[in-house]
């Protein structure tokens, strides 16, 4: 009897080390190191962080955003469910740009490419290495755009994504492992340092047309309500080959 309890104990312990195992696994794979080491914070540093971090504006003349899929497109307008599950008909004019998504990879990251991304404050100083401390930005995705775009929203504001999210679009003027300086003025803090985790998309952003807009595809749309309470569309960012916009 003696004997057997001990081999029900030995049993017992092998799949607790069989199943505790692979759940730590699971635990580090989801959960990895930093990229960079967090610098220590002091109040001077805070101070001067608060100072030198820009500011996002409020944009008056922002559209509405729609979020959402395409149901129908009926001529010269289309039909979007958002997320909400609301259903909403906005008009397409001769003049709504349309621009496409698609994959894209955060080796494609260099000097000079021009980005954009949304991104949220945090409470952490930037590793970028500036004559004063800066916080960084932790990024939902980042846009790769291309060169016809170059110049496309260019600066910092806030954005509704979450309630505390801003975007940036600008050129990479530094870039620390996967922390990049989006530069959108003239002065040495006129940037902004976001850190773009490895599980966030990466999107590549490139002019299109409206062959682009089907039934089934996901959208971003900046839309304008008129006097009539119809929406007009000013802009369709199209996700290709099943990608969903993620700003």
């Amino acid at each position: 009897m003696v004997r057997l309890l001990g081999y029900l104990g030995v049993f017992a312990a092998v799949i607790a080390v069989t199943l505790i195992a692979p759940a730590q696994a699971q635990v580090q794979a989801q959960d990895p190191a930093p990229d960079h080491t967090p610098i220590p914070r002091s109040q001077s540093k805070d101070s001067a962080a608060d100072d030198h971090t820009p500011k996002p504006v409020q944009d008056a003349a922002e559209p509405d955003h729609v979020r959402g899929q395409v149901t129908r497109v009926e001529g010269a307008s289309i039909v979007v469910k958002t997320g909400e599950g609301k259903t909403l008909s906005i008009g397409l004019q001769d003049n709504t740009t349309v621009i496409g998504l698609s994959k894209g990879s955060f080796t494609e990251v260099d000097f000079g490419v021009y980005v954009g991304a949304v991104a949220v404050k945090l409470e952490e100083y930037s590793p970028i290495v500036r004559d004063s401390a800066v916080w960084l930005h932790k990024g939902f995705e980042l846009r790769i755009i291309d060169d016809k775009l170059r110049g496309i929203a260019l600066g910092h504001k806030k954005w509704d994504l979450t309630p505390d999210s801003i975007i940036s679009h600008g050129w990479v003027d530094d870039l620390e492992v996967r922390v990049l300086s989006i530069k959108w003025g003239p002065t040495d803090y006129d940037e902004t340092d976001v850190e773009v985790p490895r599980d966030v998309p990466v999107q590549r952003m490139s002019l299109g047309d409206r062959s682009l807009i089907k039934p089934g595809t996901s959208v971003f749309v900046g839309a304008q309500k008129g006097a009539d309470g119809k929406y007009v569309a000013l802009f369709v960012l199209v996700g290709k080959d099943g990608i969903v916009p993620a700003l």
